[in-house]
């Protein structure tokens, strides 16, 4: 047929790739907007709910596992269903500046969706030194909480923080030393109001002694100061050279490795979801 009535059978293939790259694309290809946009807008809040689930690892990976699920589902629909319509005749939606704009939407939505986790619940880093070895290696990347002013930290948690002195640079270490606590270092050992802490994860790696690096006098911490270290003590830059750390300017509590990055390391698979609290 010609003119208004020209039917043009749907391509599976390209129904099954536009679902592929936006959930619900492949249905507006297909004459089913209204299908599309539900389509969508239930990724949308799967994907809203189950954030609030990443604070586990293996709870993460579910999530993941069940959203790329439903991307699968979605696009073999889109593409089963245009098999079917052999004697389809576009509508005033099948125009390719319609799914240009469903595009646009779609990656619109995947930018504030990232926006509101890294702002309120979550953030993603790749660590770049060996300051918190063993804990974490370099080229590690793992997952970190966002913290809100009223959230309480303790001793031994890894936190993420960024000062002045950093300019801007976000740092990550462990904390030693909480409010109104008096710190001290003498030949390495490190003193919290005169008794000697117990760290099974400190790691020291080079004989001799540095005065101003295994030494340091009392420095008592003030109501929302806390003093960080790194567990690679000859390799940190921590507040035994920055000074204690605000409460305000710690952004971030570490939860797990989901991507070790010492690659060739023997134990490389076992420290998928090292749990870091």
């Amino acid at each position: 047929m010609t003119g208004l009535h020209e039917t043009k059978p749907r391509k599976p293939w390209l129904a099954l790739l536009l679902s592929l790259v936006a959930v619900g694309l492949g249905q507006v290809y297909n004459g089913q907007w209204r299908k599309g946009v539900w389509l969508f807008l239930t990724e949308v809040g799967l994907g809203m709910f189950m954030v609030l689930y990443w604070a586990d690892f293996a709870a993460m990976l579910l999530c993941v596992s069940i959203l790329a699920g439903y991307n699968l589902f979605v696009a073999g629909e889109a593409f089963v269903t245009a098999r079917r319509l052999r004697d389809f005749t576009p509508g005033p939606w099948n125009h390719w500046w319609v799914y240009g704009l469903c595009l646009l939407v779609s990656l619109g939505a995947g930018s504030v969706f990232k926006w509101m986790v890294q702002e309120y619940f979550f953030i993603a880093y790749t660590v770049p030194s060996a300051s918190m070895v063993p804990s974490i290696r370099v080229g590690d990347r793992f997952m970190a909480e966002v913290l809100e002013p009223e959230d309480r930290l303790s001793r031994g948690e890894i936190v993420i923080f960024t000062l002045p002195e950093t300019q801007g640079r976000d740092f990550v270490k462990r904390i030693v030393g909480l409010p109104g606590e008096t710190v001290e270092i003498r030949d390495r050992q490190v003193l919290v109001d005169g008794r000697a802490l117990i760290e099974p994860y400190a790691q020291h790696t080079k004989g001799g002694l540095f005065p101003e690096r295994d030494n340091l006098a009392p420095v008592v911490l003030g109501a929302d100061e806390f003093f960080v270290m790194g567990d690679n003590r000859e390799d940190s830059y921590d507040s035994r050279w920055l000074g204690p750390v605000p409460r305000e300017r710690i952004t971030g509590r570490a939860g797990y490795v989901y991507f070790p990055g010492d690659l060739d390391a023997p134990d490389w698979l076992d420290r998928f979801g090292t749990d870091l609290r």
